[in-house]
């Protein structure tokens, strides 16, 4: 087992190990934000701790409530201004710069019906582009303690940790963003779906099932066909077990490229404490075309915890290899405190080991502003 694997297993058993020792349930999972689009302060106070927008939302039955002023639907603008020390190798953008600026639009319609969207208009100090805009329809039964929920549109795929929106530093998880040879599929990008879900996603079992459309946006590529995906999980108190399997095809030659992701994610939420761990591996049969197959694995292990004063630290380290030989380790340290409400301020040092071991700074203040009566909404 190389180390990457013994890193990450050793991080999964002492999130095992926290789950086994105390039995008080948590009330914080990433489900809300993966469902809602909102950040993770729109619906709590703490790691664990929901305030009145989190219970509203349970009470709504996982609806997504109007809670805009006068019941409007939720608006809102936020983005951050990054500083980084890594140098831009194309010479185009400063190291300081406007680095993201989306909007986000959500509603409910009807009592079954939401629609949600999720706009870049700057995204990488680049213009942006569409990242989530789906309609969901809940019914009006229950399946495993929660409505039926089928969605359809620009969606983020059902992940352990969602790769956008759940994340707390600059730096990306690594096997998110992994593509293999010529293939330009990542797991971090969205992409066109029709998904149906079952059970509650915050407590016991529940499963999603997903048609996606065999195309990566903007990699010139024609499609190919549907791709799919289907995601477990068993949320017991404060820890998460998901698993799920993708597979898809692209064609980058005269010979296809038939891939597969299998990823296992293991977390564990306990009052101000978010352990969060997966490992993922892979297969591409034709990567470059050319009939010969690479096999890829990475994962992540990182730990969140919540200082006095709203102030978050986290640690987390990635890794993903594949049989070409390409590499990549990397630890990243940093913290966000918040100054006020839809206002924070991040900074990291990311720790990459490759030829040699390099340390990038990361720095950005974060606004956001919106017109929720609940939470903040803001980032």
């Amino acid at each position: 087992m190389n180390r990457l694997l013994r890193c990450a297993a050793a991080a999964a058993f002492a999130a095992l190990a926290a789950v086994l020792a105390v039995r008080a349930p948590s009330d914080a999972l990433p489900s809300f934000s993966m469902q809602t689009g909102l950040q993770c302060d729109a619906c709590h106070t703490s790691i664990r701790s929901t305030n009145d927008l989190g219970q509203a939302y349970l009470r709504n039955d996982m609806h997504l409530p109007n809670l805009g002023i006068g019941g409007k639907p939720v608006v809102a603008v936020r983005g951050q201004f990054a500083y980084t020390s890594e140098p831009d190798s194309s010479n185009q953008l400063p190291k300081a710069t406007l680095d993201e600026l989306e909007v986000f639009l959500a509603a409910r319609v009807t009592p079954q019906v939401s629609v949600a969207g999720q706009f870049y208009v700057v995204d990488g100090a680049q213009i942006g582009a569409v990242r989530e805009a789906w309609a969901q329809y809940t019914t009006r039964g229950s399946f495993g303690g929660a409505p039926v929920r089928f969605t359809a549109g620009s969606i983020t795929l059902p992940l352990p940790v969602d790769p956008e929106t759940f994340r707390q530093t600059n730096q990306h998880y690594a096997i998110f963003d992994q593509t293999v040879g010529s293939n330009p599929f990542t797991l971090i990008d969205p992409h066109n779906a029709v998904t149906v879900a079952l059970g509650n996603p915050v407590r016991g079992s529940g499963a999603t099932f997903a048609a996606i459309d065999g195309h990566d946006k903007q990699s010139g590529l024609p499609r190919d066909g549907t791709d799919r995906m289907i995601q477990a999980q068993e949320a017991i108190g404060g820890a998460v077990l998901s698993v799920y399997d993708y597979t898809g095809e692209r064609r980058l030659g005269d010979i296809p490229d038939a891939f597969q992701r299998r990823g296992v994610g293991l977390n564990f939420y306990r009052g101000r404490l978010a352990v969060e761990t997966a490992l993922q591996t892979g297969f591409n049969s034709s990567p470059n075309g050319d009939g010969i197959g690479i096999a890829s694995s990475g994962g992540f292990a990182q730990v969140r915890w919540q200082f006095p004063h709203g102030t978050f630290g986290i640690v987390r380290y990635d890794g993903v290899n594949d049989s070409s030989g390409a590499f990549a380790r990397s630890v990243t340290i940093g913290g966000t405190h918040l100054l006020s409400r839809g206002l924070a301020v991040e900074a990291e040092d990311v720790i990459q080991r490759g030829e040699r071991t390099t340390h990038t700074l990361n720095a950005s203040l974060r606004f956001g502003v919106s017109n929720t009566r609940l939470g903040s909404g803001a980032y």
